[in-house]
């Protein structure tokens, strides 16, 4: 658009475009102002400011109203337009209903919390089979910088210290627990794991970062203890599936065990020292905050997993 017509355009406002279609419609100003609830003056000094605006007389003074010019009429047809669109934004949205929508979100999560997430898909696919999930492995970095661009719609995770033009909703809060296979040669199935056995076993780390140590090894130097790392993963279904394969051992979110164990032919024991349990949180950016489909997936979610 050229600068002349942004000039124009910022010289035409609402009340001149209602006017301009009750004009034509009642053909009597002193009606139009009684519609509006206006003085004929304020109605007077729009009709100026429209002749001035088209460069037309638009209306004609006649013995019992006055007539509309050619123009008039063909503008109140554009002004009626208009009117009516800046009418439909003003009504409330049309209400969501899962079942009929169809789009695509696109949920950043690690294998964690898109395997917990599996025991929600069946409801979500039964009540919304139109909503199709795109899941993306990012960690916390990533998947802020996603939502930031707009090329992500949620992300689940450990929701701490966001961006301000970020909001999260807390799902559930996470415990530990401790992983054998079945028949380990050195841990009876229906014993306890205390902390010597727990750490003369070499154990499997999963490190989605990539990055060694972490909350229970912390947890354990607070003790006085170490433990032995044999095997550093990058993702926690793949440390499963080491332990159902051999005589390692992992600490593992307790969701994750208790949903995988029949499985991967896991035994499930209480840690000898229990790490600080975390929160995982659904997180989107405030531009989504009205997205209705958006607030029923994290609902759906909090049901499922809470």
């Amino acid at each position: 658009m050229s600068d002349f017509n942004n000039t124009q355009v910022r010289r035409l406002d609402f009340m001149l475009l209602l006017v301009l279609r009750e004009g034509v419609r009642q053909r009597k100003l002193s009606d139009v102002a009684a519609t509006l609830g206006v003085t004929q003056t304020a109605i007077s000094h729009s009709v100026a400011r429209l002749r001035d605006l088209f460069d037309d007389e638009l209306f004609i003074r006649r013995p019992h109203g006055v007539e509309p010019t050619a123009r008039a009429v063909e503008l109140a047809k554009v002004a009626e337009a208009v009117i009516e669109s800046a009418g439909s934004m003003l009504n409330d949205p049309t209400p969501f209903d899962p079942f009929t929508e169809n789009r695509t979100i696109r949920v950043c999560a690690l294998d964690y919390e898109v395997t917990l997430m599996s025991a929600a898909i069946e409801t979500l696919r039964r009540d919304a089979p139109g909503i199709r999930l795109e899941f993306r492995g990012m960690g916390k970095n990533a998947a802020i910088e996603a939502l930031e661009r707009n090329d992500a719609d949620l992300w689940l995770g450990f929701a701490r210290q966001l961006p301000r033009t970020l909001e999260s909703f807390l799902l559930f809060e996470e415990t530990y627990k401790v992983i054998s296979r079945r028949g380990h040669p050195h841990i009876a199935a229906d014993s306890a794991i205390d902390l010597d056995c727990y750490c003369s076993q070499e154990h499997v780390l999963a490190a989605p970062g990539g990055t060694a140590g972490g909350i229970v090894d912390r947890t354990l130097r607070t003790a006085g203890r170490s433990r032995t790392v044999a095997v550093m993963t990058t993702s926690f279904l793949s440390a499963l599936d080491v332990v159902s394969r051999t005589d390692l051992i992992a600490t593992v979110p307790s969701r994750l065990a208790k949903a995988q164990a029949n499985s991967f032919q896991l035994m499930i024991y209480d840690p000898p020292v229990a790490p600080r349990p975390f929160q995982v949180s659904a997180t989107w950016h405030k531009r989504a905050g009205s997205d209705a489909a958006i607030s029923w997936l994290i609902k759906r979610l909090a049901d499922a997993l809470g």
